[in-house]
C-alpha cells in the first residue's frame, strides 16, 4: 500500500510533511467493506498556523458508488473534502482549541501515532448522506 501509514502527528506538522496518495477504493480497508468501486485521491498537509498550533489540512476528492435506499441500485457519489484539523495533546486542549477557533476549524486529540489511513476514511465517511438515495424519480427501472 501507500506510505506512510503511521506518522508521529506533532512531529509531521512541526516538519510540515505532506503524504499523497491516489489509489482505488480497495486500497482503504473499512472504505472497501463499504463500496464496491471508487477511486480517491487524498492528500494530507501538516503544518503550524502563526500562533504555533499543529494543523493538518485534508483534501480527498474522487468518486464512489453508495447503494440508494430506495431502489438498491448503485448511486455515484462525489466525494469533495477540503478541511483542516488542529491537534491537541489533551482534552483541556481540544476545549481552549474549539473554543478559540469556533467556526473556522475543529480539534482532535493527537495520540502519539496518527493512521493517515485512517484519518482518510474517517474524513470519508464523516462527508456521506446519512441515507443515499436517487433523487424522487430518479431511481432506473427495474429490469424485472
Amino acid at each position: 500500500m501507500f506510505q506512510p501509514g503511521e506518522v508521529d502527528p506533532l512531529r509531521f506538522c512541526r516538519n510540515a510533511q505532506v503524504w499523497e496518495a491516489e489509489s482505488s477504493i480497495a486500497e482503504f480497508p473499512r472504505l472497501a467493506r463499504e463500496f464496491t468501486q471508487g477511486q480517491l485521491f487524498c492528500r494530507v498537509a501538516g503544518d503550524m498556523d502563526a500562533q504555533r498550533r499543529s494543523r493538518l489540512r485534508i483534501v480527498v476528492r474522487g468518486e464512489v458508488v453508495l447503494t440508494c435506499q430506495r431502489c438498491m441500485g448503485e448511486l455515484p457519489h462525489t466525494v469533495d473534502i477540503d478541511r483542516t484539523v488542529y491537534l491537541a495533546r489533551d482534552e483541556a486542549q481540544v476545549e481552549r482549541l474549539d473554543e478559540a477557533l469556533g467556526l473556522e476549524g475543529e480539534a482532535i486529540l493527537a495520540g502519539e501515532r496518527l493512521n493517515l489511513v485512517e484519518l482518510v476514511e474517517d474524513e470519508v465517511f464523516l462527508g456521506l448522506p446519512l441515507v443515499p438515495r436517487h433523487e424522487p424519480g430518479e431511481c432506473p427501472e427495474s429490469s424485472s
